[in-house]
């Protein structure tokens, strides 16, 4: 045991002394979720979300109230409105296709709501609220936001023709209240995770066996009283060490950050785990195969490109031509990423996120460990 421990904290102050390895495995992943968080999170606009809003009247408009809303909500080369609006004749249509994400969000004008005109001359009318029901989706909660602006817009206009007279808006989320809101820092962070993982799998373990082979140091353990299995264990162990230090500075800044809940959740913390073994078999697999640094540099360059844009880490890749799209379900960090983000959006994981990764991870091990003795104790 002993011989281990001084083993693996050899290899960890190895690899960590040259500072591209920290940066790399640990700094890197946090400066990137950080500048992608700060572009992309609230880069959506009108002209890239299809907007619907439904739109339900208890009874049809009348007066001044209907010439106001048909000027703001009219298309019109001088009315750019940026959502499509929808009429329902009735409620339970509305609210149905809101709950099925056919429109973004479902305006009712109730009964009475004509009352409104007389609010012009009598202050003291009561009218009732406009109704808006939304869901916790990032594209209904924008179309609400956009169509309380429109609101306010309208408010202006009738106040340019007579007394001050304000709509009210009563607002309702349909669904689960407590559910979060799915944004792209809730996307991204799984895809971070991996990054982190796929530096060391990628890059850092390959490059050290790479080295250690040019170097002769395998020959040499061949004289020590050090043991294969003891070398290995103590290599991974090593590495495991700097990838749990990531993760810990990831999660640091996923609370700072007010990432979903889901990541502390047992089933997503278990999931990360089977994730990091699976990329892990993979990273000893290409360490296997690399005979020098040169080789090394080159390959892991292409297969870490490959994997983070061809995964789905950052956009959607489904829709890819077909010559390239068969990585995309080749690659073991497609369901793996997907796996992850379908829990922290409290959704059930699919055969093929346990499958496919198993798969690759017991071929990884099984080709490893048929080529590992032979690596460690080549003659150069």
């Amino acid at each position: 045991m002993k011989k281990i421990r001084n083993l693996t904290k050899a290899f960890f102050v190895n690899s960590s002394r040259e500072f591209a390895v920290p940066f790399w495995t640990i700094i890197f992943p946090t400066l990137f979720f950080v500048l992608f968080v700060g572009i992309f999170e609230n880069i959506g606009t009108s002209e890239n979300l299809d907007l619907k809003v439904g739109i339900y009247y208890e009874e049809p408009l009348q007066g001044v109230i209907k010439t106001t809303f048909d000027d703001v909500f009219s298309p019109s080369d001088s009315n750019d409105i940026p959502f499509q609006v929808v009429e329902y004749d009735s409620f339970e249509k509305g609210l149905q296709n809101l709950k099925n994400s056919e429109i973004s969000a479902f305006v009712v004008f109730p009964e009475n709501f004509n009352l409104l005109n007389l609010k012009f001359f009598i202050e003291t009318t009561e009218v009732p609220d406009i109704k808006v029901y939304y869901t916790n989706d990032s594209a209904s909660m924008y179309a609400k936001d956009i169509f309380e602006v429109f609101i306010d817009e309208i408010n202006i206009m009738m106040y340019t023709r007579g007394e001050e007279v304000k709509l009210t808006v009563n607002e309702e989320i349909i669904g689960i209240k407590q559910s979060e809101p799915y944004r792209y820092r809730d996307f991204l962070f799984p895809a971070i995770i991996l990054m982190s993982v796929l530096t060391v799998a990628v890059f850092n373990m390959p490059f050290d066996f790479s080295y250690y082979v040019e170097k002769g140091v395998f020959k040499k353990l061949n004289s020590t009283p050090i043991k294969g299995n003891e070398y290995f264990f103590s290599f991974l162990l090593s590495h495991l060490i700097l990838l749990l230090i990531s993760l810990i500075v990831l999660y640091i800044e996923a609370y700072l950050f007010d990432v979903s809940s889901y990541i502390y959740k047992p089933g997503f913390i278990a999931y990360s785990g089977f994730s990091i073994l699976v990329i892990l078999s993979v990273g000893l697999l290409l360490s296997s195969f690399y005979k020098n640094m040169g080789s090394a540099e080159a390959i892991s360059q292409v297969i870490y490109q490959a994997t983070i844009f061809l995964s789905g880490f950052y956009f959607e890749v489904t829709n890819t031509p077909w010559f390239i799209r068969w990585y995309v379900y080749f690659n073991p960090a497609t369901y793996l990423v997907d796996g992850l983000r379908k829990l922290m959006t409290g959704n059930v994981l699919v055969p093929v996120n346990i499958i496919v990764p198993v798969i690759w991870m017991m071929a990884s091990i099984l080709i490893f460990s048929m080529s590992y003795k032979g690596m460690v104790y080549r003659e150069k």
